[in-house]
């Protein structure tokens, strides 16, 4: 077996184990490609992930708020009842936290709800970072669950670009699984389809 088949079906099975743990091996994930540019004020956007709707009032069925205080460039949410996002992980366990690329958002994650109140995102500024802090000029993702049509908890992951302060951003995506109570997976494992295709070149050269 050559050393791309080899370090490809490592891949895949880690990804499956990994798959099989999260218990979203036969979950559906919805897409909504919003693209959203978030209104720096103290309204912004309300979000109906399910519906996939938004607006600055009267949102039918509203999950999230994501909007800014009038104190300085911030970016703050806002749920509605059974609605959160999720904190970050140990040491720091920040609010509404940016949430590293694999991460796992499901029952076992500590997410902040209406009854935290609206939960500011930290932003790094100097000096050392932690765990869950937001960038400028940078992509960011954050978990969330809602309560979908069908009465149930979904969790979900979401996109954001933010630019030179915090009041300039995007929410790019806001994805959820479609199976009740199934964990989402912050933007997964994209390396293992960049070695598929590296593989896959890599052998049409060869049958050159």
């Amino acid at each position: 077996m050559s050393i791309c088949n080899r370090l490809f079906s490592h891949t895949l099975l880690a990804v499956s184990a990994a798959v099989s743990l999260s218990g979203t091996a036969s979950a559906v994930v919805s897409r909504w490609e919003c693209n959203l540019v978030v209104p720096a004020n103290t309204t912004g956007l309300f979000f109906n992930v399910d519906a996939r709707t938004s607006g600055t009032s009267n949102v039918a069925g509203w999950d999230l708020q994501i909007y800014s205080n009038s104190a300085s460039p911030s970016l703050v949410f806002y749920y509605a009842t059974g609605a959160g996002v999720a904190a970050g992980s140990a040491p720091s366990y920040l609010p509404a936290a940016n949430l590293a690329p694999g991460t796992v958002v499901g029952a076992s994650t500590f997410f902040m709800t209406s009854n935290d109140g609206a939960t500011p995102a930290t932003f790094y500024g100097s000096g050392p970072s932690a765990i869950g802090m937001w960038y400028v000029n940078a992509v960011n993702y954050f978990g969330f669950k809602f309560i979908a049509a069908d009465g149930y908890v979904h969790y979900g992951t979401a996109k954001m670009t933010v630019g030179a302060n915090a009041n300039t951003r995007t929410l790019n995506y806001l994805e959820y699984e479609t199976a009740p109570g199934t964990a989402a997976t912050v933007a997964p494992a994209p390396g293992v389809l960049g070695l598929a295709g590296l593989c896959g070149l890599a052998r049409s050269r060869r049958r050159r």
